[in-house]
């Protein structure tokens, strides 16, 4: 494209001397033209422009020789070489340079051979050609360079990725991607990616509390249960203690069902599949009738339930609702010894209204406040206390489809204090 550019540019050139001299022969005549290229002939020997005029006959008229062309002899039959179809001609010589002459007829058979050397032309594009291959060929190589350092710094985070979830798959679960960098996607895939092998730690390792806990809890009423039938099955029993073994094995299948269906509703609200039903209800009227459920086995114990609770009201599921103060409050009564106090109270807090249950019971010591909504989890190792340790769990999972929490702290006067939030329309 450049030698085609500086080709048009030359040929230009060429054309308006040619045109000068032509307008000087058809105004003054060929004497005029000739005595004009006479006067010319140095100038445009060192601006190497080649001059040749022929008579009718084919005869030399006039010659002026670019000074690039004074190695080459000009002999008639390199002269006889020029052609003389009028145009353009390129024209090869026996050197490394060339000419590029324009054609044009004059009266009486007279032509006029006007053009130029190449050399320099072919030089500069030839130079121009060479650095343009070397400047490609060097950012070929940077480019190459650049790009496979660069594939090695983008691709860094997901190999580190990459080998951390091979850790991860072969078992071990404290491995972690490293982050590297200070903002971007990958950083943010990093961290999340580190997020989600917390919660699935978390999850595998409650799955192997819950498994463990689970298999205690039904392996020892099935045990119970398959020892007095075959005992049964074994021994000459009357009906009368037929019929004992029989509600044992009832009530055991009954501790198992509840199990059952407390890890389904609990499952069901941590995965958000349970029905609600949220409607307006009053704070105090929810506390009344729980108050009312449980009020005889506080009265065996002798512990006294206060309800303080104001008339705030909530929207939320009744049913689910009573379920989470009932186990709130079945949790404070196993705990509250004889003589002991349960009280109810109400407050608004920011954007949530709280219902509190306060018990004068032993407390829970703080590194356990957060294990006690854990599936099956019990502070009481021994397992003495009655309960399958679900009745937690659910509290939590059922305020969080809720949209609230529940919490729990010390007690000034001793305790525990749990709290559960409804958020506030």
């Amino acid at each position: 494209m450049l030698d085609f550019y500086l080709t048009q540019m030359e040929r230009e050139r060429i054309t308006e001397r040619v045109q000068t001299y032509k307008n000087i022969h058809d105004e003054k005549g060929f004497e005029s033209l000739l005595k004009t290229i006479r006067t010319q002939h140095q100038a445009n020997r060192f601006s190497n422009i080649f001059i040749y005029i022929t008579d009718a006959n084919g005869k030399t008229v006039w010659l002026t020789i670019p000074q690039e062309l004074d190695e080459l002899e000009w002999t008639p039959l390199q002269l006889k070489a020029i052609p003389k179809q009028s145009g353009w001609h390129p024209l090869d010589l026996p050197i490394l340079n060339d000419l590029d002459i324009l054609v044009t007829p004059l009266e009486n058979g007279y032509a006029l051979h006007t053009g130029r050397t190449t050399e320099r032309q072919e030089f500069m594009v030839e130079g121009l050609q060479s650095i343009f291959m070397i400047v490609l060929g060097g950012m070929i190589i940077l480019g190459l360079i650049g790009g496979i350092m660069f594939s090695r710094h983008v691709l860094r985070p997901v190999r580190k990725l990459a080998a951390t979830a091979k850790k991860v798959s072969s078992g071990d679960m404290k491995s972690r991607v490293p982050v590297f960098e200070k903002s971007g996607e990958l950083r943010e895939l990093a961290e999340l990616f580190n997020h989600m092998l917390e919660r699935i730690e978390i999850l595998i390792t409650a799955m192997r509390d819950t498994l463990g806990n689970v298999s205690h809890d039904l392996k020892t009423p099935l045990a119970r249960m398959k020892a007095r039938i075959e005992q049964t099955l074994l021994s000459e029993a009357c009906v009368e203690e037929q019929r004992e073994i029989l509600m044992d094995c009832a009530e055991d299948v009954e501790r198992i069902d509840k199990l059952i269906n407390m890890l389904m509703d609990i499952t069901e609200a941590e995965t958000g599949q349970v029905h609600l039903s949220p409607e307006p209800l009053s704070c105090s009227e929810l506390v009344s009738e729980t108050i009312d459920l449980y009020e005889i086995i506080a009265e065996e114990r002798s512990i006294t339930i206060d309800d303080q609770a104001n008339n705030f009201m909530i929207s939320a599921d009744r049913q689910r609702t009573l379920q989470v103060l009932g186990n709130l409050t079945d949790n404070g009564l196993k705990y509250t010894p004889e003589g002991g106090r349960i009280v109810f109270k109400t407050k608004l807090e920011d954007k949530f209204t709280v219902i509190s249950i306060q018990d004068t019971g032993p407390g829970i010591p703080e590194e356990e406040r957060e294990r006690i909504f854990e599936k099956l989890y019990r502070e009481d190792k021994s397992r003495s206390t009655k309960g399958v340790g679900l009745g937690l769990s659910l509290v939590r999972a059922v305020m969080q489809a809720h949209g609230g929490t529940v919490t729990v702290r010390e007690a000034p006067q001793g305790g525990s204090i749990f709290e559960i939030r409804f958020p506030r329309n």
